[in-house]
């Protein structure tokens, strides 16, 4: 948030300051203490709010408080400054300036307020002018994240600069940039469709995204997937919606596909060997980390369908069932169905993709030695997707 304070006097700046401070977001302040000052700036910057005296000196080298009111107005105001927009609040400690001024301030929606250093009141408007004029904030992509572990993959390759955990609107958030874009990531409080499709909602409600990603880990089907082979579902459905009857369970899917043009902009990306030469690159394995009979990193980019479902399956029953639904399956987990269909029917829709890489076949047999490479894989593949997208 940028703010712009003309106030020539020293002990009262400090005081409108030490509200400011006292903020719990990050601002940035701009003082000027003349008229001719204030009037540059405002024409050459742009401001979150104004914050201005009545009276200040006109020029630069002048010791002379002049009562600049009506300067104020008409140049704040003026169709072609770049602040004409900009809330603005005068804050004055002389009541005759500010009686007359009151009328030609309010018409041009200037709030003002008479400064009293032993009162609060001015503070307590202050403080409300603050806090109505803090700007929306907004990022370029969204990248969500099941599990902690998830997102510290982004953390351990060094995509991350600032490795600071933010909490805005309740969510759980680490600032990334890739090729100039600003992005978030956003990490879930809890695994699973419900806590999914209400974190991707509000993040895309409160951060307006052009396109939202999904990064992390899931099953694969045995005979569809490998171990480490990154799923990207070009369709996704959940698994576990239908019906419940004494014949036992009737699956009721809705799919929601990837947009045409993301379908073939990803396709053509992974299909290229310098796409997956980057994945791989840098990605060394601990001896637990080799699934049994590989001796390399060996793992696969795949456009398929996929499922989500509301619980971990850990039962060849289950995984068998789930095959069934879609010939072509060729991995599940517990959030991409959620992102797909909370994208799609959003407001304002943003582009969207999950990309998780297989840790294990939904069966009894499971372990987390795989996790921490599946975590870096499918992080990659997420991060080259966004960096190459135009």
């Amino acid at each position: 948030m940028k703010i712009l304070i003309l106030e020539d006097e020293n002990a009262k700046f400090h005081a409108i300051d030490s509200v400011i401070q006292g903020m719990d977001y990050c601002i940035e302040t701009t003082r000027v203490v003349n008229l001719n000052s204030y009037i540059s700036t405002i024409n050459r910057e742009k401001f979150d709010l104004i914050i201005a005296d009545l009276m200040v000196p006109r020029f630069k080298d002048s010791t002379n408080s002049e009562n600049v009111t009506e300067s104020i107005i008409d140049e704040t105001r003026d169709h072609a400054c770049c602040n004409f927009r900009t809330p603005v609040i005068v804050i004055t400690q002389f009541d005759e300036a500010a009686e007359e001024s009151f009328k030609g301030l309010n018409q041009k929606d200037i709030v003002i307020v008479t400064y009293n250093e032993s009162q609060i009141d001015w503070k307590e408007s202050l403080q409300r002018k603050l806090e109505s004029s803090i700007p929306e904030v907004s990022y370029d992509f969204i990248i969500f994240c099941a599990l902690q572990k998830e997102a510290d993959a982004f953390v351990e390759l060094g995509y991350v600069s600032d490795t600071s955990e933010k909490i805005l609107s309740s969510l759980k958030c680490t600032e990334i940039e890739i090729n100039s874009k600003k992005g978030v990531i956003v990490t879930l409080s809890r695994m699973g469709l419900v806590s999914a499709a209400i974190t991707v909602t509000k993040a895309i409600e409160k951060f307006k995204p052009n396109i939202v990603a999904m990064s992390g880990i899931c099953a694969g089907i045995d005979g569809k997937a490998n171990i480490y082979d990154v799923i990207i579902p070009s369709v996704c459905h959940q698994h576990d919606s239908g019906k419940w009857t004494s014949d036992g369970f009737i699956p009721e899917l809705y799919d929601v596909p990837l947009a045409h043009a993301v379908e073939v902009y990803i396709d053509t990306s992974i299909k290229k060997e310098s796409f997956k030469k980057f994945v791989k690159s840098n990605i060394t394995l601990g001896r637990s980390e080799f699934p049994e009979g590989y001796e390399n990193l060996e793992f696969s980019i795949k456009l398929a369908p996929t499922s989500s479902g509301s619980a971990v399956v850990a039962s060849e029953e289950m995984t068998h069932s789930i095959m069934e639904q879609h010939r072509k399956k060729t991995a599940f987990e517990m959030e991409s169905y959620a992102l797909y269909e909370a994208a799609r029917v959003s407001q304002n829709p943003p582009l969207f993709f999950s990309a998780k890489a297989v840790v294990d076949n939904g069966t009894t047999t499971k372990s987390d030695s795989f996790h921490r490479v599946a975590c870096l894989l499918s992080a990659k593949v997420v991060y080259k997707l966004l960096e190459d997208w135009n």
